[in-house]
């Protein structure tokens, strides 16, 4: 370890000097080598190994695969200069690696949640990738200052021989593919038209100091002001700020004659300020030392670079060794690094009210006084950031991670010095030794397994001072505080064992950890299963969750040995802490189903199983695929009358409904998808139950109220709400035909936020809809929750094989209350009426044409022309198809395919796609959507069928496999001809 704890520690008490920060990307772009460039300023790896060790990538199979699995978190303290007064102050960097690889982007999600700033890394050579989109957007979600890194650059010139405006190009591209991301995310984030996202912040400009360039292999990076400074002697009339605003001015240029920046670059054709400056000083740099290898001229760029303390290896006589010495003696990427990290990513003081509103969900909570009172405390305390003993401790767990003991700091082996033996001591008898030792022997072999490994919460302390001993309440995700309350099944008080702190592979012991720091937490185990927050007082509402993908890949697991069930039980609970994505699930059969991201994250998970968690031999079964159910339109997509026509009505009690489903068109589900938490809570905001109502009828019948606006207290949620009204007004407008008409008559969104259902209202004398409160003199408004329920209920498994539906419409056309008998509100009563419209819900989707929908992924290729056709015949055997193909180089002759396939067929996807290319097509596979089997799934083949001509016979005959396989797989029935009696005739003649 670098700096001594002691010096840590005291630089953890400042909290101007601290930056919690984690670097991003998509896999292979450089994000582990930019982690030892930073290490090796600490000497946690040799500088000269720095990018070949990848210190945080410690597990075997992240060594062998060369990705980076889990997200791995280290403290490093440096001296960094201040740019104003030019002093050197003390900078606590607590930095995460984050994996990235699309199948652990639940990883990614937990590191941010602890972070105030983030490292983008992008790869110039292959650009803006899948998983840097998807980092760019929790990066964005979760409020966190972002710092963009353009690697590879020496990888341009050397490798693919680009030409300097190549380069440009690629780094314009580059920047302009993140910002329009940022871009995108703004425009949905934000609903305020008035703030231009110019004057926000948020983009990545050069000139502003957010960018930097970079190769992390070769240890160096720059920025703008690094060159800008480098030149503004050799330029007349010129300062460090002017030339660093110019530089990005592509209409500026220095001309020769006078030596002096101009405008007019476009005009005349010229070559711009930042192609004449930076490329080209780092292109003739490259070129002369490593392509045309012209020793004789080292010393002149040595002196060029005004580098000083020439070192033995820049006249290595490897030209890479000599240009890789003498560019991080120029501008090493470590020190540009934590410099930039100090400049623009705020310290844990200065987090913004923004994002401390946002992760104590300010704009659910402010609707109770209550609630909005302990917020309004809380959010004085955060901006504080004081550690003070009277300060009320709150940290947030973002996820548990797995140690193995030997890196513990407590078990590291201790100096043995050998004391001398006292003069009178008698030897002890030599058999009681022995069984003394033999004993000790097998209780260590008891304990050994159970002792191998820790699980260690990762967290960071937002207020207060956590010490060990201490107790905490543990608030699950759930918990709510009430007034007056001293206990509460969702918090549950425990007792801080351990304190670490975090230094990659090792784990330090501490006795406490003041506010805005990074630590980990050890004993709380058997508390938190994945994430929960920390507090001293019980008047503090749990963090917002935050949002990660579903993993989709369902596999059945079980012991090879059925003794070892309650071992792989353990082992299973284990995991599930130990990994951020993966989820485990008993089925109603008993069966352990393990869902996970895709290929490489379901062997992780096998591989921890069998070699640290269980250590017992495991069968997996082959993947089991969650699908949807869901209708289509007739032959006339845009006229719906026959399909309107399929209506069913059902009488139940007092109540008459008539119900007909249609299809939901895909404008309107992703809309509703895209904004579903907000519909959702306006739904349940201000929501009365039916029993209430029935009592109030009963006994305080004058009280009742007509339909009013629903409104929030939070000023966003209103903003937001108009906005989202009118976004699907329009949508519903675009559909035309009956959409236009029931555009302000969405009854329910349903429960489910990756499977859209709407209710709708389609009666002429019921005024209901989300936006307004219940009628409660209008007697139907009793049965209200019990329609909704019915509805949640059949969406939640439909008739052809339990699964959930999806893009469904149920048309309420007649909802009528007779006023005959007297209402009954009665638990039994409500039971039998839910059930009855259930059904009827279940009736009218039958009499549609149902079609089973798939879960796809997509998928996005870098070839060449020459192996083109092996990369689609891989994707057309596995039922996919190439949606693009993109010609990005046309010297390289080189394409970006872009494809999908369904996720039942994606199993060794991977694997046979790099041996059908000789390794040099690497997909990554991505959930993109689920998409409709074109195929009567109840599709039985006949013989000499006349009408078989318009059915797509191999889609049929796959979705009807796939539903039968399913109903198998639930226990279902299945209507399957079995032979009982096979007899086969047979010829009786013995003739040969």
């Amino acid at each position: 370890m670098g700096a001594p704890l002691e010096v840590l520690q005291e630089c953890m008490k400042n909290t101007s000097c601290i930056r919690n920060v984690c670097i991003l990307a998509h896999v292979d772009h450089g994000k582990t080598t930019i982690a030892d460039s930073l290490l090796a300023t600490n000497r946690l790896v040799s500088k000269r190994m720095a990018g070949l060790v990848r210190y945080l990538d410690d597990r075997l199979d992240e060594q062998e695969r060369g990705i980076t699995m889990k997200s791995s978190a280290v403290s490093l303290i440096n001296l960094v200069e201040d740019e104003d007064t030019k002093e050197e102050k003390p900078l606590l960097l607590n930095l995460i690696d984050t994996p990235g690889h699309i199948d652990f982007s639940s990883e990614v999600g937990a590191a941010l949640r602890v972070c105030d700033g983030a490292l983008v890394v992008v790869d110039l050579v292959e650009g803006v990738c899948v998983q840097t989109r998807e980092a760019i957007k929790q990066a964005f979600t979760e409020r966190c200052k972002m710092i963009l890194i353009l690697n590879k650059i020496d990888k341009l010139i050397v490798e693919l021989h680009k030409e300097v405006n190549d380069i440009f190009q690629s780094i314009l591209h580059a920047i302009e593919d993140c910002n329009a991301i940022v871009a995108e995310l703004y425009q949905y984030e934000y609903c305020n038209p008035d703030v231009d996202i110019e004057d926000t912040g948020l983009l990545f400009s050069p000139d502003a100091g957010n960018v930097i360039f970079a190769s992390a292999i070769d240890g160096w990076g720059f920025t703008l002001k690094q060159i800008a400074s480098m030149f503004v002697n050799a330029i007349k009339s010129e300062t460090v700020d002017s030339l660093n605003t110019k530089l990005w001015n592509f209409d500026a240029y220095v001309d020769g004659k006078t030596n002096t920046v101009k405008l007019g670059a476009i005009e005349k054709g010229k070559t711009n300020l930042f192609v004449q400056l930076c490329i080209k000083t780092i292109f003739h740099i490259y070129s002369t030392i490593v392509i045309q290898m012209q020793r004789d001229k080292v010393g002149t760029i040595v002196q060029k670079l005004n580098i000083t303390n020439v070192t033995r290896e820049m006249n290595h006589t490897d030209p890479k060794t000599q240009v890789k010495a003498i560019m991080q003696a120029w501008s090493p990427l470590a020190d540009v690094i934590l410099h930039q990290c100090m400049k623009i990513i705020p310290p844990p003081s200065n987090m913004h009210e923004d994002k401390i509103k946002y992760l104590l969900d300010f704009n659910k909570f402010c609707e109770n006084e209550f609630h909005k009172n302990c917020l309004e405390k809380l959010i004085t305390v955060f901006k504080s950031c004081s550690s003070d003993d009277s300060t009320p401790c709150t940290a947030y767990v973002s996820k548990m991670f797995c140690v193995d003991n030997k890196n513990l700091s407590q078990n590291k082996p201790k100096v043995f010095i050998p004391k001398p033996r006292p003069k009178n001591t008698e030897p002890k008898q030599e058999n009681g030794e022995k069984t003394n030792h033999t004993e000790k022997e097998k209780n260590c072999e008891e304990e050994k397994p159970r002792d191998e490994f820790s699980i260690i919460a990762l967290a960071r302390v937002f207020t207060g001072c956590l010490k060990t001993g201490q107790e905490i309440y543990v608030l699950s995700p759930q918990y709510v505080p009430q007034e007056g309350k001293t206990s509460d099944t969702c918090a549950q008080l425990v007792k801080v064992k351990e304190l670490y702190m975090l230094f990659g592979r090792e784990l330090v012991l501490v006795d406490e950890i003041t506010a805005g720091n990074v630590c980990g937490i050890g004993g709380l185990e058997s508390a938190i299963v994945r994430t929960a927050t920390l507090s001293t007082t019980l008047q503090c509402v749990a963090f917002i969750e935050h949002p990660s993908q579903p993993p989709i890949v369902r596999n059945a697991i079980e012991p090879t040995n059925p003794k070892d069930l309650p071992i792989l039980r353990q082992g299973l609970r284990v995991l599930m802490q130990s990994d951020s994505c993966v989820q485990v699930v008993i089925e109603e059969s008993g069966e352990y189903v393990l869902l996970t991201a895709g290929d490489v994250h379901l062997a992780k998970c096998l591989e921890d199983l069998t070699t640290k968690f269980a250590k017992i031999e495991i069968n997996v079964s082959s993947p089991m695929v969650s699908l949807r159910e869901t209708v289509t339109h007739g032959s006339n997509k845009s006229d719906l009358k026959k399909d309107l026509e399929n209506s069913v009505t059902v009488e139940v009690a007092q109540i008459r409904l008539t119900v007909v489903v249609v299809a939901l068109p895909d404008v309107i589900a992703n809309e509703i998808e895209k904004n579903y938490k907000l519909l959702h809570s306006i739904e349940e905001h201000q929501q009365i139950s039916g029993f209430e109502l029935f009592a109030k009828r009963a006994s305080k019948p004058e009280d009742l109220k007509p339909p009013t606006l629903k409104m929030f207290k939070s000023d966003v949620t209103n903003v937001s709400l108009k906005h989202v009204s009118e976004q699907l007004s329009s949508v519903f407008a675009s559909c035309k035909g009956i959409w236009a008409k029931i555009e302000n008559k969405v009854w329910s969104v349903g429960r489910m936020p990756d499977s859209i259902n709407l209710l709708i209202n389609g009666t002429s004398n019921y005024a209901r809809n989300i936006y307004e409160t219940l009628d409660e003199k209008d007697p139907r408004s009793c049965f209200d929750q019990f329609v909704v329920n019915a509805f949640n209920s059949c969406c939640k498994a439909g008739p052809l094989c339990e699964e959930p539906l999806k893009n469904c419409v149920f048309l309420v056309k007649n909802f009528e209350v007779s006023h005959d008998e007297s209402l009954d509100g009665t638990t039994k009563t409500s039971v039998n009426i839910e059930s009855a419209l259930s059904s009827a819900f279940r009736e009218a989707f039958e009499k549609q044409q149902q079609r089973l929908m798939e879960p796809m992924f997509t998928t996005s290729i870098q070839v060449n022309t020459n192996i083109l056709g092996k990369v689609y015949s891989v994707v057309s055997k596995r039922h996919g198809k190439v949606l693009d193909a993109v010609g990005m180089d046309e010297q390289e002759k080189s394409f970006l395919v872009k494809a999908q396939i369904p996720v039942v067929e994606s199993t060794g996807f991977a694997n046979e796609m790099r041996k059908t290319t000789s390794g040099q097509a690497i997909p990554t596979l991505k959930f993109s959507h689920f998409e409709i089997i074109d195929g009567d799934p109840f599709y039985e083949p006949v013989e000499d069928d006349e009408e078989e001509e318009d059915v797509n016979v191999e889609s049929a005959i796959r979705a009807t496999k796939l539903r039968k396989a399913i109903r198998k797989r639930k226990g279902l029935h299945v209507e399957e001809q079995v032979v009982v009696h096979g007899e086969k005739q047979r010829t009786l003649n013995k003739k040969k």
